[in-house]
Protein backbone atom coordinates (compact mmCIF):
# COMPACT_ATOMS: atom_id res chain seq x y z
CA UNK A 1 0.00 0.00 0.00
CA UNK A 2 2.79 2.72 0.96
CA UNK A 3 4.55 2.15 -2.37
CA UNK A 4 1.39 3.72 -4.04
CA UNK A 5 1.66 7.02 -3.20
CA UNK A 6 0.11 9.49 -5.57
CA UNK A 7 3.53 11.95 -5.33
CA UNK A 8 1.90 14.35 -7.70
CA UNK A 9 -1.30 14.82 -5.48
CA UNK A 10 0.26 14.92 -1.93
CA UNK A 11 2.55 17.64 -3.64
CA UNK A 12 -0.70 19.36 -4.80
CA UNK A 13 -2.67 19.00 -1.92
CA UNK A 14 0.26 20.40 0.52
CA UNK A 15 0.67 23.24 -1.75
CA UNK A 16 -2.93 24.52 -1.77
CA UNK A 17 -3.11 24.01 2.19
CA UNK A 18 -0.17 26.59 2.45
CA UNK A 19 -1.91 28.81 0.13
CA UNK A 20 -5.26 28.68 2.19
CA UNK A 21 -3.31 28.76 5.46
CA UNK A 22 -1.85 32.00 4.24
CA UNK A 23 -4.58 33.50 3.30
CA UNK A 24 -5.88 32.61 6.61
CA UNK A 25 -2.97 34.14 8.27
CA UNK A 26 -3.74 37.58 6.46
CA UNK A 27 -7.01 38.04 7.08
CA UNK A 28 -5.58 38.05 11.10
CA UNK A 29 -2.66 40.38 10.08
CA UNK A 30 -5.52 42.79 8.44
CA UNK A 31 -8.18 42.24 10.64
CA UNK A 32 -10.45 41.73 8.06
CA UNK A 33 -12.69 38.21 7.74
CA UNK A 34 -12.68 35.76 8.26
CA UNK A 35 -10.28 37.08 11.24
CA UNK A 36 -13.31 39.30 12.47
CA UNK A 37 -15.55 36.25 12.82
CA UNK A 38 -13.93 33.55 15.09
CA UNK A 39 -16.91 31.23 14.43
CA UNK A 40 -15.88 31.17 10.62
CA UNK A 41 -11.89 31.94 11.65
CA UNK A 42 -11.51 28.51 13.79
CA UNK A 43 -13.70 26.41 11.54
CA UNK A 44 -12.22 26.82 8.10
CA UNK A 45 -8.71 27.05 10.05
CA UNK A 46 -9.89 23.56 11.42
CA UNK A 47 -10.71 22.19 8.05
CA UNK A 48 -7.89 23.31 6.50
CA UNK A 49 -5.37 22.57 8.95
CA UNK A 50 -7.37 18.77 9.42
CA UNK A 51 -8.51 17.31 6.29
CA UNK A 52 -4.90 17.71 4.24
CA UNK A 53 -3.21 16.61 6.96
CA UNK A 54 -5.34 13.01 7.57
CA UNK A 55 -5.03 13.01 3.57
CA UNK A 56 -1.75 13.01 3.63
CA UNK A 57 -1.34 9.73 5.79
CA UNK A 58 -3.81 7.84 4.33
CA UNK A 59 -3.63 8.41 0.61
CA UNK A 60 -2.79 5.85 -2.04
CA UNK A 61 -2.89 5.55 -5.77
CA UNK A 62 -6.05 3.15 -5.35
CA UNK A 63 -7.94 5.16 -2.38
CA UNK A 64 -8.36 8.45 -2.64
CA UNK A 65 -12.02 8.55 -3.32
CA UNK A 66 -12.66 6.16 -0.69
CA UNK A 67 -10.71 8.28 1.92
CA UNK A 68 -12.20 11.37 0.84
CA UNK A 69 -15.82 9.49 1.55
CA UNK A 70 -14.24 9.05 5.46
CA UNK A 71 -12.44 11.73 5.94
CA UNK A 72 -14.72 14.63 4.51
CA UNK A 73 -17.58 13.89 7.06
CA UNK A 74 -14.84 13.87 10.10
CA UNK A 75 -13.37 16.88 9.36
CA UNK A 76 -16.48 18.71 8.57
CA UNK A 77 -17.67 17.38 11.71
CA UNK A 78 -14.50 18.94 13.54
CA UNK A 79 -14.89 22.02 11.62
CA UNK A 80 -18.21 22.29 13.43
CA UNK A 81 -16.96 21.89 16.63
CA UNK A 82 -14.67 24.53 15.72
CA UNK A 83 -17.72 27.12 15.02
CA UNK A 84 -18.60 25.99 18.19
CA UNK A 85 -15.59 26.72 19.81
CA UNK A 86 -15.05 30.36 17.49
CA UNK A 87 -18.50 30.94 19.17
CA UNK A 88 -16.72 30.98 23.01
CA UNK A 89 -15.01 34.11 21.90
CA UNK A 90 -18.38 35.84 21.69
CA UNK A 91 -18.78 38.91 22.24
CA UNK A 92 -15.37 39.80 20.52
CA UNK A 93 -15.62 43.21 22.32
CA UNK A 94 -15.21 42.01 25.86
CA UNK A 95 -14.31 38.01 25.71
CA UNK A 96 -10.58 36.75 25.18
CA UNK A 97 -11.19 33.16 25.36
CA UNK A 98 -8.15 31.43 23.42
CA UNK A 99 -7.25 29.05 26.01
CA UNK A 100 -10.85 27.14 24.88
CA UNK A 101 -8.88 27.09 20.88
CA UNK A 102 -5.99 25.54 22.21
CA UNK A 103 -7.57 22.96 24.62
CA UNK A 104 -9.56 22.21 20.92
CA UNK A 105 -6.34 22.25 19.28
CA UNK A 106 -5.13 19.31 21.46
CA UNK A 107 -8.36 17.50 21.80
CA UNK A 108 -9.07 17.67 17.66
CA UNK A 109 -5.59 16.21 17.50
CA UNK A 110 -6.37 13.51 19.82
CA UNK A 111 -9.29 12.83 17.66
CA UNK A 112 -7.64 12.95 14.85
CA UNK A 113 -4.95 10.58 15.85
CA UNK A 114 -8.07 7.92 16.96
CA UNK A 115 -10.38 8.74 13.56
CA UNK A 116 -7.14 7.98 11.43
CA UNK A 117 -6.24 4.90 13.07
CA UNK A 118 -10.34 3.46 12.19
CA UNK A 119 -10.27 4.70 8.94
CA UNK A 120 -7.45 3.34 7.50
CA UNK A 121 -8.36 -0.01 9.29
CA UNK A 122 -12.02 0.42 7.20
CA UNK A 123 -9.37 1.20 3.96
CA UNK A 124 -7.73 -1.38 4.49
CA UNK A 125 -10.03 -3.77 5.33
CA UNK A 126 -8.34 -5.25 8.34
CA UNK A 127 -10.14 -6.42 11.47
CA UNK A 128 -10.37 -3.94 14.11
CA UNK A 129 -8.41 -5.93 16.68
CA UNK A 130 -6.26 -4.53 19.56
CA UNK A 131 -2.83 -5.86 17.70
CA UNK A 132 -4.08 -3.66 14.63
CA UNK A 133 -4.86 -0.72 16.50
CA UNK A 134 -1.27 -1.14 18.27
CA UNK A 135 1.04 -1.44 15.33
CA UNK A 136 -1.37 1.46 13.04
CA UNK A 137 -0.84 3.78 15.82
CA UNK A 138 2.55 3.72 16.61
CA UNK A 139 3.30 3.79 12.83
CA UNK A 140 0.86 6.96 12.53
CA UNK A 141 2.97 8.53 15.46
CA UNK A 142 6.03 8.13 14.56
CA UNK A 143 5.49 8.70 11.24
CA UNK A 144 4.10 12.93 12.02
CA UNK A 145 7.17 13.37 14.53
CA UNK A 146 9.37 12.67 12.12
CA UNK A 147 8.00 14.31 9.87
CA UNK A 148 7.84 17.39 11.61
CA UNK A 149 11.13 16.94 12.69
CA UNK A 150 12.10 16.84 9.28
CA UNK A 151 9.97 20.40 8.70
CA UNK A 152 12.02 21.98 11.67
CA UNK A 153 15.54 20.79 10.06
CA UNK A 154 14.45 22.18 7.02
CA UNK A 155 13.77 25.24 8.44
CA UNK A 156 16.58 25.59 10.23
CA UNK A 157 18.87 24.94 7.23
CA UNK A 158 16.76 27.83 5.40
CA UNK A 159 18.12 30.25 8.28
CA UNK A 160 21.81 28.81 8.21
CA UNK A 161 21.58 29.55 4.40
CA UNK A 162 20.17 32.74 4.59
CA UNK A 163 22.84 33.97 7.08
CA UNK A 164 26.01 32.61 5.36
CA UNK A 165 24.35 34.78 2.32
CA UNK A 166 23.70 38.00 4.83
CA UNK A 167 27.74 37.88 5.30
CA UNK A 168 28.14 38.35 1.77
CA UNK A 169 25.47 41.48 1.76
CA UNK A 170 22.84 39.23 0.01
CA UNK A 171 19.50 39.35 2.17
CA UNK A 172 17.27 38.79 -0.40
CA UNK A 173 16.98 35.52 1.46
CA UNK A 174 16.79 36.61 5.18
CA UNK A 175 13.85 38.82 3.92
CA UNK A 176 12.35 35.91 1.88
CA UNK A 177 12.15 34.23 5.23
CA UNK A 178 10.16 37.20 7.01
CA UNK A 179 7.03 37.28 4.06
CA UNK A 180 4.51 34.74 5.01
CA UNK A 181 3.49 34.13 1.33
CA UNK A 182 6.71 32.20 1.12
CA UNK A 183 7.12 31.10 4.73
CA UNK A 184 3.69 29.19 5.09
CA UNK A 185 3.39 27.23 1.80
CA UNK A 186 7.12 26.08 1.88
CA UNK A 187 6.92 24.51 5.28
CA UNK A 188 3.53 22.63 3.80
CA UNK A 189 5.32 21.29 1.04
CA UNK A 190 8.29 19.94 3.44
CA UNK A 191 5.80 18.58 5.15
CA UNK A 192 3.91 17.08 2.69
CA UNK A 193 7.42 15.71 1.28
CA UNK A 194 8.47 14.20 4.73
CA UNK A 195 5.26 12.23 4.55
CA UNK A 196 6.44 10.86 1.26
CA UNK A 197 9.36 9.92 2.66
CA UNK A 198 8.66 7.99 5.68
CA UNK A 199 5.46 6.57 4.33
CA UNK A 200 7.79 4.97 1.68
CA UNK A 201 9.89 3.46 4.32
CA UNK A 202 7.35 1.64 6.54
CA UNK A 203 9.83 -0.98 7.67
CA UNK A 204 12.10 1.47 9.09
CA UNK A 205 9.38 3.13 11.08
CA UNK A 206 8.40 -0.17 12.35
CA UNK A 207 11.70 -0.87 13.47
CA UNK A 208 11.98 2.32 15.13
CA UNK A 209 8.24 1.62 16.78
CA UNK A 210 9.95 -1.92 18.19
CA UNK A 211 13.23 0.12 19.27
CA UNK A 212 10.84 2.18 21.89
CA UNK A 213 8.67 -0.83 23.04
CA UNK A 214 11.83 -2.47 23.73
CA UNK A 215 13.13 0.72 25.88
CA UNK A 216 9.75 0.75 27.81
CA UNK A 217 10.01 -3.42 28.24
CA UNK A 218 13.03 -2.64 30.47
CA UNK A 219 10.96 0.74 32.40
CA UNK A 220 7.97 -1.22 32.90
CA UNK A 221 9.16 -3.56 35.79
CA UNK A 222 10.78 -0.79 37.54
CA UNK A 223 7.72 1.85 37.54
CA UNK A 224 6.14 -1.58 38.49
CA UNK A 225 8.46 -1.98 41.61
CA UNK A 226 8.33 2.04 42.54
CA UNK A 227 4.30 2.12 42.43
CA UNK A 228 4.05 -1.24 44.46
CA UNK A 229 6.49 0.51 46.96
CA UNK A 230 4.77 3.83 46.98
CA UNK A 231 1.29 1.67 47.90
CA UNK A 232 3.18 -0.46 50.40
CA UNK A 233 4.13 2.32 52.87
CA UNK A 234 0.98 4.60 52.21
CA UNK A 235 -0.73 2.60 55.21
CA UNK A 236 1.87 4.12 56.97
CA UNK A 237 2.67 7.69 56.15
CA UNK A 238 -0.44 8.26 55.74
CA UNK A 239 -2.71 10.67 52.67
CA UNK A 240 -1.69 14.17 54.33
CA UNK A 241 1.45 14.23 53.50
CA UNK A 242 0.60 13.14 49.64
CA UNK A 243 -2.42 16.22 49.93
CA UNK A 244 0.43 18.63 51.72
CA UNK A 245 2.34 18.37 48.51
CA UNK A 246 -1.06 20.44 46.45
CA UNK A 247 -0.66 18.19 43.92
CA UNK A 248 -1.32 14.87 45.25
CA UNK A 249 -3.98 13.59 43.30
CA UNK A 250 -1.98 14.74 40.03
CA UNK A 251 1.08 12.60 40.78
CA UNK A 252 -1.20 9.62 41.69
CA UNK A 253 -2.75 10.19 38.34
CA UNK A 254 0.62 10.53 36.67
CA UNK A 255 2.15 7.24 38.12
CA UNK A 256 -1.04 5.50 37.18
CA UNK A 257 -1.29 6.26 33.41
CA UNK A 258 2.40 6.00 32.53
CA UNK A 259 1.85 2.33 34.12
CA UNK A 260 -0.93 1.70 31.83
CA UNK A 261 0.45 3.34 29.01
CA UNK A 262 3.47 1.31 29.50
CA UNK A 263 1.91 -1.96 29.69
CA UNK A 264 -0.29 -1.65 26.49
CA UNK A 265 3.74 -1.16 24.72
CA UNK A 266 4.13 -3.84 26.23
CA UNK A 267 1.72 -6.34 26.48
CA UNK A 268 0.14 -6.31 22.76
CA UNK A 269 0.40 -9.77 21.74
CA UNK A 270 -1.44 -12.88 22.00
CA UNK A 271 -2.89 -13.57 24.75
CA UNK A 272 -0.18 -16.17 25.58
CA UNK A 273 2.40 -14.21 25.32
CA UNK A 274 4.72 -12.91 28.01
CA UNK A 275 7.87 -11.27 27.58
CA UNK A 276 8.94 -11.41 31.09
CA UNK A 277 10.07 -14.38 33.20
CA UNK A 278 7.31 -15.76 35.64
CA UNK A 279 8.69 -13.58 38.69
CA UNK A 280 8.99 -10.37 36.89
CA UNK A 281 5.52 -11.32 35.26
CA UNK A 282 4.41 -11.95 38.44
CA UNK A 283 5.03 -8.68 40.04
CA UNK A 284 3.44 -6.64 36.89
CA UNK A 285 0.61 -8.81 37.30
CA UNK A 286 -0.28 -7.85 40.64
CA UNK A 287 0.94 -3.73 40.23
CA UNK A 288 -1.88 -3.55 37.52
CA UNK A 289 -4.52 -5.85 39.50
CA UNK A 290 -3.67 -2.65 42.28
CA UNK A 291 -4.30 0.11 39.59
CA UNK A 292 -7.70 0.88 41.17
CA UNK A 293 -6.60 1.98 44.19
CA UNK A 294 -4.93 4.32 42.27
CA UNK A 295 -8.49 5.75 40.75
CA UNK A 296 -9.72 6.21 44.70
CA UNK A 297 -7.11 7.87 45.82
CA UNK A 298 -7.19 10.67 43.01
CA UNK A 299 -11.09 10.17 43.32
CA UNK A 300 -10.81 11.14 47.30
CA UNK A 301 -8.07 14.04 46.43
CA UNK A 302 -10.13 15.49 43.98
CA UNK A 303 -13.69 15.09 45.77
CA UNK A 304 -11.83 16.79 48.54
CA UNK A 305 -10.66 20.18 46.70
CA UNK A 306 -13.97 19.85 44.82
CA UNK A 307 -16.32 20.45 47.90
CA UNK A 308 -13.84 22.76 49.64
CA UNK A 309 -13.52 25.32 46.67
CA UNK A 310 -16.33 24.04 43.93
CA UNK A 311 -15.25 23.01 40.38
CA UNK A 312 -12.41 24.59 38.26
CA UNK A 313 -11.54 24.19 35.14
CA UNK A 314 -8.09 22.09 35.66
CA UNK A 315 -10.24 19.97 38.47
CA UNK A 316 -12.80 19.05 35.82
CA UNK A 317 -10.53 17.82 33.39
CA UNK A 318 -8.36 15.83 36.43
CA UNK A 319 -12.29 14.35 36.43
CA UNK A 320 -12.58 13.52 33.37
CA UNK A 321 -8.72 11.92 33.66
CA UNK A 322 -9.07 10.28 36.28
CA UNK A 323 -12.92 8.70 35.03
CA UNK A 324 -10.63 7.60 31.77
CA UNK A 325 -7.91 5.56 33.93
CA UNK A 326 -10.28 4.42 36.02
CA UNK A 327 -11.93 2.62 33.41
CA UNK A 328 -8.73 1.26 32.20
CA UNK A 329 -7.89 0.18 35.71
CA UNK A 330 -11.00 -1.91 36.94
CA UNK A 331 -11.43 -3.64 32.78
CA UNK A 332 -7.82 -4.49 33.62
CA UNK A 333 -8.66 -6.11 37.06
CA UNK A 334 -11.99 -7.49 35.86
CA UNK A 335 -10.13 -9.50 33.23
CA UNK A 336 -7.27 -10.45 35.78
CA UNK A 337 -9.80 -11.94 37.76
CA UNK A 338 -11.99 -14.01 35.41
CA UNK A 339 -8.76 -14.84 33.13
CA UNK A 340 -6.36 -14.92 35.88
CA UNK A 341 -3.14 -15.25 33.09
CA UNK A 342 -5.02 -15.09 30.07
CA UNK A 343 -6.28 -11.91 30.92
CA UNK A 344 -4.65 -10.11 27.80
CA UNK A 345 -8.02 -10.80 26.08
CA UNK A 346 -9.98 -8.43 28.40
CA UNK A 347 -7.01 -6.07 28.03
CA UNK A 348 -7.70 -6.20 24.29
CA UNK A 349 -11.84 -5.62 24.41
CA UNK A 350 -10.99 -3.03 27.01
CA UNK A 351 -8.70 -0.91 25.17
CA UNK A 352 -11.21 -1.20 21.80
CA UNK A 353 -13.85 0.20 23.61
CA UNK A 354 -11.91 2.79 25.67
CA UNK A 355 -10.59 4.05 22.26
CA UNK A 356 -14.07 4.73 21.14
CA UNK A 357 -14.95 6.13 24.31
CA UNK A 358 -11.63 8.62 24.47
CA UNK A 359 -12.55 9.38 20.87
CA UNK A 360 -16.48 10.24 22.02
CA UNK A 361 -15.10 12.58 24.47
CA UNK A 362 -12.58 14.81 23.17
CA UNK A 363 -15.41 15.48 20.10
CA UNK A 364 -17.60 16.10 23.56
CA UNK A 365 -15.44 18.88 25.13
CA UNK A 366 -15.87 20.92 22.28
CA UNK A 367 -19.74 20.99 22.38
CA UNK A 368 -22.66 22.48 25.23
CA UNK A 369 -23.09 18.50 26.61
CA UNK A 370 -19.56 19.27 28.11
CA UNK A 371 -18.42 22.87 27.76
CA UNK A 372 -16.12 22.74 31.41
CA UNK A 373 -16.40 26.85 31.70
CA UNK A 374 -20.29 26.51 31.44
CA UNK A 375 -20.22 24.13 33.95
CA UNK A 376 -17.92 25.57 36.34
CA UNK A 377 -19.44 28.90 36.55
CA UNK A 378 -22.44 27.08 37.46
CA UNK A 379 -20.72 25.14 40.19
CA UNK A 380 -19.39 28.82 41.67
CA UNK A 381 -22.58 30.94 41.11
CA UNK A 382 -24.32 27.95 43.10
CA UNK A 383 -21.73 27.95 46.04
CA UNK A 384 -22.11 31.76 46.20
CA UNK A 385 -25.90 31.32 46.29
CA UNK A 386 -25.60 28.84 49.20
CA UNK A 387 -23.75 30.99 51.10
CA UNK A 388 -20.10 28.41 50.83
CA UNK A 389 -18.16 31.56 49.56
CA UNK A 390 -18.97 35.72 50.44
CA UNK A 391 -19.54 38.06 48.43
CA UNK A 392 -16.30 39.88 49.34
CA UNK A 393 -14.43 36.33 49.03
CA UNK A 394 -15.95 35.12 45.46
CA UNK A 395 -13.27 35.24 43.09
CA UNK A 396 -14.87 37.51 40.41
CA UNK A 397 -11.27 37.63 38.15
CA UNK A 398 -11.83 33.97 37.15
CA UNK A 399 -14.93 34.52 35.58
CA UNK A 400 -12.87 37.15 33.03
CA UNK A 401 -9.57 35.20 33.43
CA UNK A 402 -10.89 31.42 32.53
CA UNK A 403 -14.25 31.21 31.57
CA UNK A 404 -14.85 32.85 28.78
CA UNK A 405 -18.25 33.47 27.14
CA UNK A 406 -19.51 31.81 29.62
CA UNK A 407 -18.02 33.53 32.75
CA UNK A 408 -18.94 37.04 30.84
CA UNK A 409 -22.64 35.64 30.29
CA UNK A 410 -22.76 34.41 34.21
CA UNK A 411 -21.46 37.20 35.52
CA UNK A 412 -23.40 40.19 33.69
CA UNK A 413 -26.59 38.17 35.54
CA UNK A 414 -24.66 37.86 38.83
CA UNK A 415 -23.79 41.94 38.21
CA UNK A 416 -27.29 42.93 38.22
CA UNK A 417 -28.05 41.06 41.41
CA UNK A 418 -25.46 43.24 43.22
CA UNK A 419 -25.65 46.57 41.66
CA UNK A 420 -27.99 47.55 44.46
CA UNK A 421 -26.79 45.82 47.26
CA UNK A 422 -22.71 45.58 46.00
CA UNK A 423 -21.83 48.88 43.58
CA UNK A 424 -18.33 48.06 44.58
CA UNK A 425 -18.72 44.75 42.98
CA UNK A 426 -20.23 46.13 40.23
CA UNK A 427 -17.11 48.44 39.37
CA UNK A 428 -14.63 45.49 39.78
CA UNK A 429 -16.71 43.58 37.54
CA UNK A 430 -17.19 46.36 34.97
CA UNK A 431 -13.38 46.63 34.81
CA UNK A 432 -12.81 43.36 33.51
CA UNK A 433 -15.20 43.85 30.97
CA UNK A 434 -13.73 47.16 28.89
CA UNK A 435 -13.54 46.57 25.04
CA UNK A 436 -10.22 46.40 24.95
CA UNK A 437 -9.82 46.82 20.89
CA UNK A 438 -10.95 50.44 21.05
CA UNK A 439 -8.29 52.78 22.01
CA UNK A 440 -8.80 54.81 25.37
CA UNK A 441 -8.45 58.54 23.62
CA UNK A 442 -11.27 57.34 21.04
CA UNK A 443 -13.64 56.25 23.43
CA UNK A 444 -13.44 58.58 26.19
CA UNK A 445 -13.70 62.17 26.02
CA UNK A 446 -12.08 64.70 28.76
CA UNK A 447 -16.26 65.61 30.05
CA UNK A 448 -16.16 61.52 30.25
CA UNK A 449 -13.30 61.27 32.27
CA UNK A 450 -14.23 64.15 34.16
CA UNK A 451 -17.73 62.51 35.01
CA UNK A 452 -16.32 59.11 36.04
CA UNK A 453 -13.44 60.48 38.04
CA UNK A 454 -13.99 61.39 41.83
CA UNK A 455 -13.00 64.60 43.51
CA UNK A 456 -12.10 65.75 46.70
CA UNK A 457 -13.01 67.62 48.42
CA UNK A 458 -15.00 69.04 45.05
CA UNK A 459 -14.47 69.70 41.81
CA UNK A 460 -13.27 73.27 42.29
CA UNK A 461 -10.52 72.53 43.83
CA UNK A 462 -8.69 71.43 40.87
CA UNK A 463 -8.02 73.36 37.83
CA UNK A 464 -8.63 73.22 34.52
CA UNK A 465 -5.27 73.26 33.42
CA UNK A 466 -4.33 70.36 35.84
CA UNK A 467 -7.53 67.97 34.79
CA UNK A 468 -6.42 68.54 30.86
CA UNK A 469 -2.99 67.57 31.77
CA UNK A 470 -3.88 64.34 33.71
CA UNK A 471 -6.44 63.36 30.55
CA UNK A 472 -3.77 63.66 28.21
CA UNK A 473 -1.46 61.72 30.10
CA UNK A 474 -4.03 58.58 30.72
CA UNK A 475 -5.06 58.67 26.93
CA UNK A 476 -1.78 59.43 25.60
CA UNK A 477 -0.63 55.71 24.42
CA UNK A 478 -2.69 53.48 21.90
CA UNK A 479 -2.88 50.70 24.58
CA UNK A 480 -4.23 52.88 27.21
CA UNK A 481 -7.68 52.27 28.50
CA UNK A 482 -9.07 54.26 31.22
CA UNK A 483 -11.76 52.33 31.52
CA UNK A 484 -10.22 50.18 33.57
CA UNK A 485 -9.35 52.33 36.00
CA UNK A 486 -11.00 54.69 38.41
CA UNK A 487 -9.60 58.51 39.10
CA UNK A 488 -9.05 60.10 42.23
CA UNK A 489 -8.27 63.67 42.65
CA UNK A 490 -7.44 64.82 46.06
CA UNK A 491 -6.85 67.93 47.39
CA UNK A 492 -4.89 68.32 50.80
CA UNK A 493 -2.13 69.49 52.67
CA UNK A 494 0.34 66.64 53.16
CA UNK A 495 3.83 68.98 53.86
CA UNK A 496 2.08 71.15 56.16
CA UNK A 497 2.30 74.57 54.63
CA UNK A 498 -0.98 75.58 54.82
CA UNK A 499 -1.93 75.00 50.61
CA UNK A 500 -3.12 72.22 49.06
CA UNK A 501 -0.97 69.52 47.20
CA UNK A 502 -2.32 67.43 44.69
CA UNK A 503 -2.51 63.75 43.99
CA UNK A 504 -4.42 61.41 41.88
CA UNK A 505 -4.75 58.03 42.40
CA UNK A 506 -5.50 55.46 39.70
CA UNK A 507 -7.21 52.19 40.81
CA UNK A 508 -8.08 49.17 38.65
CA UNK A 509 -8.68 45.53 39.67
CA UNK A 510 -4.63 44.68 40.11
CA UNK A 511 -2.95 47.69 41.67
CA UNK A 512 -3.98 50.79 43.24
CA UNK A 513 -0.93 53.39 42.71
CA UNK A 514 -0.78 57.41 43.78
CA UNK A 515 1.03 60.27 42.19
CA UNK A 516 1.97 63.48 43.98
CA UNK A 517 1.86 66.45 41.05
CA UNK A 518 3.61 69.87 41.50
CA UNK A 519 3.69 72.53 39.05
CA UNK A 520 7.40 73.93 38.51
CA UNK A 521 8.21 76.37 35.51
CA UNK A 522 4.58 76.27 34.03
CA UNK A 523 4.74 72.20 33.90
CA UNK A 524 3.17 69.80 35.78
CA UNK A 525 5.50 67.47 37.32
CA UNK A 526 4.72 64.23 39.09
CA UNK A 527 6.20 62.08 41.44
CA UNK A 528 5.23 58.67 42.21
CA UNK A 529 3.88 57.87 46.16
CA UNK A 530 4.35 54.65 47.37
CA UNK A 531 1.31 52.57 48.87
CA UNK A 532 0.25 49.63 51.45
CA UNK A 533 -2.92 48.22 50.65
CA UNK A 534 -3.05 45.25 53.07
CA UNK A 535 -6.90 45.23 52.62
CA UNK A 536 -6.84 44.62 49.22
CA UNK A 537 -9.47 47.45 49.12
CA UNK A 538 -10.15 47.85 45.22
CA UNK A 539 -12.93 50.18 45.72
CA UNK A 540 -12.20 53.27 47.32
CA UNK A 541 -14.76 55.94 46.31
CA UNK A 542 -17.46 55.74 48.59
CA UNK A 543 -14.45 55.65 51.50
CA UNK A 544 -13.06 59.24 49.93
CA UNK A 545 -16.79 60.47 49.55
CA UNK A 546 -17.31 59.24 53.29
CA UNK A 547 -14.47 61.74 54.15
CA UNK A 548 -11.99 59.45 55.21
CA UNK A 549 -8.89 60.87 53.70
CA UNK A 550 -6.37 61.68 56.10
CA UNK A 551 -2.81 62.78 56.81
CA UNK A 552 -1.20 60.54 58.84
CA UNK A 553 2.28 62.32 60.73
CA UNK A 554 5.38 60.01 60.21
CA UNK A 555 6.45 58.89 63.55
CA UNK A 556 10.29 59.06 62.68
CA UNK A 557 12.01 61.67 60.76
CA UNK A 558 14.05 61.20 57.85
CA UNK A 559 17.71 60.98 58.84
CA UNK A 560 20.33 62.71 56.32
CA UNK A 561 24.30 62.31 56.23
CA UNK A 562 25.22 63.82 53.32
CA UNK A 563 23.35 63.01 50.71
CA UNK A 564 22.58 60.00 52.19
CA UNK A 565 19.54 60.05 53.65
CA UNK A 566 17.72 56.55 56.00
CA UNK A 567 14.17 56.80 56.63
CA UNK A 568 12.32 54.26 58.93
CA UNK A 569 8.54 52.41 57.65
CA UNK A 570 5.61 53.50 59.84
Amino acid sequence: MDNQLPKPLIIIISLIQGILLTLIYRSVENDVWPSTAPVWLVSLTTFVVVFPLLFLLVVTKKNALHAVKYLLPFTLLLSFLGAYVGFQQEPVEYVSNWVVVAVFSFTALIACFKALIYIQLRLSKESVTYSALFKTSWRNFIIFAESWLFVLIFWGILHLGSSLFLVLKIDVFQQLLKEDWFVIPVLTLAFGFATLIFRNIVDTVDNIATILQTLIKFLLPALTIVSLGFLSTLPFAGLDNLWETGKGSLLVMWLQALTLFFVNAVYQGASNHRPYHNVLHRIIFIGIALLPIYSVISAYGLWLRIDQYGLSIDRCWAVLVCFILSCFSIGYLAGIINKRDAWLTVLSKVNIAMSLVILSIVLLVNTPLLNFQSIVASSQLSRLDNGDVTKDNFDYHYFGQQLGRQGYLAIQVLKEALKDTHPEKVIVIDRMYTNVKVQSKETVTQVEFEQEATFWPSRNAFSEEFIHTIYRTETEHEWSNVKKNSYYFLAIDLNGDGGNNFIVIKENNHSTSGQLWQKNNNRWDSLYMNSDNPEKIKYLKNLVLANEVNVKERKWKTLQIGDLTFKVAN
